[in-house]
């Protein structure tokens, strides 16, 4: 392939996937079929093909972009902060804040599943690792005797009970809760999940 051809493909498959990141933030995941990706991209659908197996592959990429997205908003959020409780309430209000504002990326990122036996694309699997390290790294700060086995189920649990109060306030059901008492309620559980004697046990 020539170096024209290739800026040519990259061209392609950029223009293909920022189409079905359109595609799921106007209409959610099921707003991603290929020939109206193909359509709304300017390409046939052979050169969608050519770049994605199929609907999971294309997906799956947006999923990509959205943990970068995540990733970038994190890191913006704890820059200059050193204390590490401050940093994990600073994630937590920017994690709620990126799923609020990009409500169909972050649902789709924790709802699409690949077909039984199909991997996670490498890029996915090390953008889940990086979003886990912004927690992790406070945690350790915290807790510096936790060895790295019990560190990564600390992290893990801190994010899947965060995670699941976004969650529940974005689907506005009787348990969800107010704008303000949400910051409060999201600090009050950073500080249990993080506080003195978290380590413990």
């Amino acid at each position: 392939m020539t170096g024209r051809q290739k800026a040519k493909s990259e061209e392609t498959q950029r223009r293909v996937l920022e189409a079905a990141i359109s595609a799921i933030e106007n209409g959610g995941m099921e707003a991603v079929q290929i020939r109206k990706i193909a359509a709304q991209a300017g390409y046939s659908v052979g050169s969608v093909y050519k770049h994605y197996e199929d609907q999971d592959a294309l997906i799956a990429a947006v999923d990509t972009v959205t943990l970068g997205r995540i990733k970038t908003s994190m890191s913006e959020a704890v820059d200059g902060i050193e204390d590490p409780i401050e940093q994990l309430k600073a994630l937590a209000r920017t994690y709620l804040a990126f799923a609020r504002n990009h409500r169909n990326l972050w649902k789709t990122l924790f709802t699409h599943q690949l077909p039984e036996g199909r991997e996670a694309p490498e890029s996915h699997i090390q953008g889940t690792v990086d979003l886990l390290a912004f927690i992790a790294g406070p945690l350790k700060q915290l807790d510096p005797g936790l060895d790295d086995a019990k560190l990564s189920v600390r992290t893990r649990t801190c994010f899947a009970a965060l995670h699941g109060l976004v969650a529940i306030s974005l689907e506005e059901r009787f348990v969800g809760l107010p704008d303000d008492e949400m910051d409060r309620e999201m600090m009050f559980l950073v500080e249990r999940l993080a506080g003195k004697g978290a380590g413990q046990g």
